[in-house]
């Protein structure tokens, strides 16, 4: 993995490592130099062309890379922030888009902004905009859309649909063609659409003790291992820890909400 890099230092937070990382699409991805990337400061973000395809992150397909990146974000403790369009645009038209470029953090307390591709230059690779804001909330809170895509499913499997009722049968122009994508393809995106909902870009995760952070930790592994292999023993073992990660966090809620109370209230002892 090709790496330059440079430390950053900041006003309200601690120093923050930045690296710019390629690695070329033939080579494998090392544990060892993500590990020795990760080790470079307290706070490091690696942003760049990772050549690791993953579903997950809008791939069309996975590859030896991507696998074990997903694997890696566990062990090393990194999070992985991926835009959510694609980043490469390979000149041959056969050949599928991929979201090839993105970024990982670990240790950085600054919230997530926004990242974004933009369509700019000419290179099949795109420029990836990462913003991030400070840790204190100062700023309006930024949301990000979460697409429910069981309901995109639900809704597609609607075999009266007016939007495509239009399509003939039997396509014979090139004119029925264009006219056949530009319906389906607004059918589709008016059914995402309407799937959905904005959610805070942030997370307060960090507020919650070491016990709660690992468990949720837990959990994103046991979802990712169920979804590559959806064995009924994996399956189960993700309910079960997605209900622990619920029960513990509404408890943790609870005895914080009775530390405030405890606080502005004052005790019928003083009386």
């Amino acid at each position: 993995m090709e790496a330059t890099g440079c430390r950053l230092a900041m006003t309200d937070h601690r120093t923050i490592v930045i690296v710019s990382v390629y690695l070329p699409s033939p080579k494998p991805l090392l544990r060892s130099d993500l590990r020795a990337l990760l080790a470079l400061g307290d706070a490091v973000i690696l942003f760049g062309d990772f050549n690791c395809k993953n579903p997950r992150w809008g791939c069309a397909v996975m590859d030896e890379n991507g696998e074990k990146l997903d694997r890696l974000q566990d062990r090393l403790e990194f999070e992985i922030i991926t835009p959510s369009t694609a980043t490469y645009f390979p000149h041959n038209d056969t050949y599928r888009t991929s979201t090839l470029d993105f970024a990982l953090t670990k240790g950085v307390a600054l919230n997530l902004n926004c990242i974004e591709t933009l369509n700019r230059l000419s290179s099949d690779h795109r420029p990836v905009l990462l913003k991030m804001g400070p840790p204190d909330g100062g700023r309006p809170i930024s949301t990000i859309k979460i697409t429910d895509w069981k309901k995109v499913s639900t809704a597609f499997e609607k075999i009266d649909t007016p939007p495509l009722n239009s399509i003939p049968d039997d396509i014979r122009t090139t004119e029925q063609i264009d006219h056949a994508i530009g319906a389906l393809t607004s059918h589709v995106k008016t059914v995402v659409k309407r799937c959905e909902r904005e959610v805070p870009a942030s997370s307060d995760r960090r507020k919650f003790p070491p016990d709660i952070l690992e468990l949720i930790r837990a959990k994103n592994k046991a979802l990712r291992r169920a979804s590559a292999y959806p064995t009924p023993e994996y399956r189960s073992r993700a309910r079960a820890l997605q209900r622990e990660v619920k029960a513990r966090v509404q408890e943790f809620r609870n005895e914080s909400w009775s530390d405030l109370m405890e606080e502005i209230t004052p005790s019928h002892k003083a009386f």
